[in-house]
């Protein structure tokens, strides 16, 4: 008689599995003996054998038939029973669980209760902390703006084909024992603790500024508007209260920081001149601070001049923000003097170099560059803003920029005439470094004020930057372990990922094709990618493409980071989808890497399409069919897209023609399509 259980491995697997594979074992027996069962049947009706021999050989095939059913139902029957001893044990341990997390539960009510009167320094320092922020609250009454900054992009809505592809996993670094993280064969050493940063919340008393601001009344005017304006007196607070005035707290100089690291890469920061450490009264905070700039509602304007042209549609778009910062350095600070004055390609010749394109910089130009950048009070304003550009410096609608009592010419959106209210256009950088003749010097103010006619204040960021070339700011993207270093996909990695994508982008088009499942052409399921990049058409040397994109096709770094490096209406978007990235949201695909690793030397305009079946493989495809490949030039005899002859033939001069009638040489094209 056969075992009836499958010993330890059947202890191993669940019941069902054990039940299953007891009966597969019995049925899997049948088999086996079958021919036995046979040959004994078969001996039970020889008739060459005796009737003993006979009834012998029949009560071994019931007797044998009988043993394995008997032994397949008691199999069933310990199943069945072991399966209700495992309810029964997990219903046990839950009921166990449960009467623990309540004996806990009442532990800490007990321990709450018997503390209650104790004293707990750091809850009375969190309740103290927490009373005063609430009285401070309390005091101010008027709704301060919450600052908010390029926070991180909403996931896409769900569904198969919209999610984004997967980012790499970050490699696993290695611990040294002693919570130390290892890079390599060296240990990072521990970060030290970070300052806390402050956040201005409290409202302070206002510290009224007045700005004269210059006519700009000629054409083209400074502001890109259409209307003139005459000389004007512009008030605005320079204090650092949060809704009114022109200085922003530390928290949004770091978010301003950040964000200008992020969507300017070209621009290596050295010394910031609108960025200042003072002790402001009213703050939230005695000690000293760090604050930057930004333009602020104008409380008080007055024209100082006749206006022209229509009154009341030139009122509309009066200045309602301003702004000013100083490019001064203090005589006493060697340090920084030092830094400024000599850069990686030499001297810096203040108010001497004029201002070349951005096409024009070297790696190494050090210049002292004036950028801004929008502060949204909500979240809707963020992101409308978002959809529309990427995060880089923008100017205020209307902006007008003067330095030392004199008007600079900028590049920005312009006033439309059709709509007073559209301004369109791109928006350039500032170098200010021919108009700063002497930073060190007490006797120049070196200020730059800047108004505008729109209500969203924007931050000013003044400072003296180095110029990072494409070609550097490759380096230091595929520098590894670098601080502007980007992912990069293993090639098994980015072969699941792409093989996931290709199973998506499936479509059957008829499930009832008799032939759709044994075609060797039918390739429904296998994807074709190109190997050159759609910027330059060649052969793509780095291919990387957005963490966020929802396509396996890249195109090349490079040629990327050199056609971003000119402001423009392309300027940081996917070079596929058109979606905005950043170098920092970009990754490398290992996959792709292969690809052109493999087929060095074989791609060209003609021959650039990968497919890649659903098992993995992946072959270079023939060289790309042209539709008039094949035919002679001159031989009269032409091809149509469908491969069918077309014929020519001449009607002389005179002859009348079925469509045009009589008149000129006419020359007709048959199709001979059979």
């Amino acid at each position: 008689r056969p075992r009836a259980s499958g010993g330890d491995e059947d202890d191993a697997t669940t019941t069902e599995g054990r039940g299953s594979s007891s009966a597969g074992i019995h049925d899997k027996l049948k088999e086996n003996v079958l021919f036995g069962l046979t040959a004994a049947f078969y001996a039970s009706i020889d008739g060459e054998l005796n009737k003993g021999q006979r009834n012998t050989a029949f009560h071994s095939v019931k007797t044998i038939l009988g043993g394995i059913d008997a032994s397949r139902k008691d199999a069933v029957e310990r199943n069945l029973l072991a399966e209700k001893d495992r309810r029964e044990k997990e219903q046990q341990q839950e009921k166990a669980k449960a009467k623990e997390k309540e004996r806990i539960r009442q532990q800490k009510a007990k321990d709450k209760q018997t503390n209650g009167n104790t004293t707990d320094t750091t809850g009375a320092s969190g309740h103290k902390m927490g009373s005063l922020l609430s009285t401070a609250n309390a005091d101010d009454d008027s709704d301060d703006e919450v600052v908010i900054l390029d926070g991180p992009p909403s996931p896409p809505p769900g569904g198969r084909k919209d999610r984004p592809l997967p980012a790499p996993k970050p490699k696993q670094e290695a611990d040294d024992g002693n919570g130390a993280r290892l890079n390599g064969n060296a240990a990072a050493a521990p970060a030290p603790p970070a300052r806390p940063r402050h956040r201005q919340v409290h409202s302070v008393a206002p510290h009224p500024q007045a700005m004269t601001v210059l006519p700009d009344t000629q054409k083209p005017r400074y502001s890109a508007s259409i209307h003139p304006r005459p000389k004007a007196k512009a008030t605005f607070d320079a204090s650092c209260d949060p809704q009114r005035g022109t200085l922003i707290d530390e928290v949004t100089l770091d978010d301003v920081r950040a964000r200008l690291a992020t969507w300017d890469p070209y621009w290596s920061v050295v010394h910031e001149f609108s960025a200042s450490t003072l002790v402001v009264q009213g703050s939230c905070s005695p000690n000293a601070l760090e604050w930057g700039s930004r333009t602020g509602p104008v409380s008080a304007y007055q024209e100082l001049g006749k206006r022209v042209g229509d009154l009341a549609t030139a009122a509309k778009y009066d200045i309602k923000t301003a702004g000013a910062v100083t490019a001064h350095v203090d005589p006493s600070d060697v340090g920084v003097r030092a830094k400024l004055n000599a850069g990686p390609n030499g001297v810096m010749k203040w108010g001497k170099s004029a201002s070349p394109t951005p096409s024009r910089y070297g790696t190494g130009d050090r210049r002292c560059i004036l950028r801004m950048l929008p502060l949204y009070a909500t979240d809707a304003q963020r992101k409308k803003h978002r959809k529309k550009r990427a995060d880089t410096h923008l100017w205020p609608i209307g902006s007008f920029v003067q330095y030392n009592n004199h008007a600079v010419s900028i590049v920005q959106r312009k006033q439309q005439s059709h709509d007073f209210d559209e301004w369109k256009g791109m928006c350039h950088a500032l170098d200010v470094t021919n108009l700063v003749s002497d930073p060190y010097s007490s006797n120049l103010p070196n200020r730059i004020d800047i108004v505008a006619r729109n209500d969203t204040p924007y931050a000013i960021h003044l400072a003296v930057c180095d110029f990072v070339g494409p070609d550097a700011l490759y380096d230091r993207l595929m520098a590894r372990n670098g601080p502007q270093s980007i992912p990069q996909y293993a090639y098994d990695e980015a072969l699941k990922v792409a093989l996931d994508y290709v199973k998506d982008q499936m479509v059957v088009l008829d499930s009832d094709d008799e032939d759709g499942d044994d075609d060797p052409d039918h390739e429904g399921s296998s994807q074709q990618f190109s190997l050159l990049c759609p910027l330059s058409m060649s052969a793509m040397e780095t291919p990387v493409r957005g963490k966020g994109c929802r396509h396996i096709a890249c195109f090349d770094l490079r040629n990327w980071l050199h056609n971003n490096v000119t402001v423009g209406g392309t300027r940081w978007r996917c070079a596929h989808c058109e979606d905005f990235l950043a170098p920092s949201d970009l990754l490398v695909d290992g996959m792709f890497c292969r690809f052109l690793e493999q087929t060095k030397g074989q791609i060209s305009s003609a021959r650039d399409k990968v497919q890649l079946n659903p098992d993995g493989t992946w072959t270079l495809m023939d060289a790309n069919k042209l539709r008039y490949q094949g035919n002679k030039r001159g031989s009269g005899e032409l091809g149509d897209s469908n491969g069918n002859a077309l014929k020519r033939s001449k009607i002389e001069p005179g002859a009348s023609s079925p469509v045009y009638g009589g008149g000129g040489a006419q020359e007709i094209i048959e199709i001979d399509s059979d």
